[in-house]
């Protein structure tokens, strides 16, 4: 009885209210020191790096409040080497300070591909092949033989290329291309020769 006699007593709902009190102040406090560490809702602007110097980037004192991450590079022939060609978080994001902003940059070092076999592909086919290598298509020469629109031999500059070599993407290639027995007969009164119809 003394027992629940105490629990009704003023001294002890005066303890209970202290208590209560002191957590709620407690709480409040750790709230405070948080959103003051965490910076609650100061918030930056993401700039736009797409196409800046990495060294540009890192020496700006505007950009300060980030940390860069270079996590890529990609060779660009169109793109100047050493910039930055794709950013995430993107242009325009809110973000907290400090935070990562990871990029991709143009290589330097121009990617590698190696160079398919194009001999007897008809010339359509050559070029699709070319194309999905990362290569481009050069000088064509056309040449008596009989098989018509055919690639006869494939050349990097003036030097015959064997296929599997590996060469720089966005590299010419030229091909030398037959004419056809058809269209032998249009020269020379039907008597062949070696001459050559360049179209470049």
């Amino acid at each position: 009885m003394n027992f629940f006699r105490f629990l009704g007593s003023r001294k002890f709902l005066k303890h209970i209210a202290a208590a209560v009190v002191v957590t709620m102040l407690i709480v409040w406090a750790v709230l405070l020191l948080l959103r003051f560490y965490t910076k609650h809702g100061d918030y930056l602007t993401v700039p736009d790096l797409k196409g800046q110097y990495l060294d540009q980037i890192n020496s700006n004192p505007d950009y300060h409040d980030f940390v860069f991450v270079v996590i890529d590079s990609v060779f660009s022939p169109k793109t100047p080497r050493g910039t930055v060609l794709h950013q995430d978080p993107f242009p325009e994001s809110k973000v907290k300070q400090g935070r990562k902003i990871y990029l991709t940059i143009v290589s330097s070092i121009p990617e590698k591909t190696s160079m398919p076999d194009l001999k007897f592909l008809t010339l359509r086919q050559a070029i699709s092949v070319l194309e999905s290598s990362g290569l481009k298509v050069g000088r064509l020469q056309y040449i008596q033989t009989f098989d018509e629109d055919a690639v006869q031999q494939q050349f990097y500059g003036n030097q015959v290329i064997v296929p599997g070599t590996k060469i720089e993407k966005g590299s010419v290639i030229n091909m030398t291309v037959g004419i056809g027995s058809k269209l032998q007969e249009s020269f020379n009164g039907g008597k062949a020769d070696s001459t050559a119809v360049d179209t470049m």
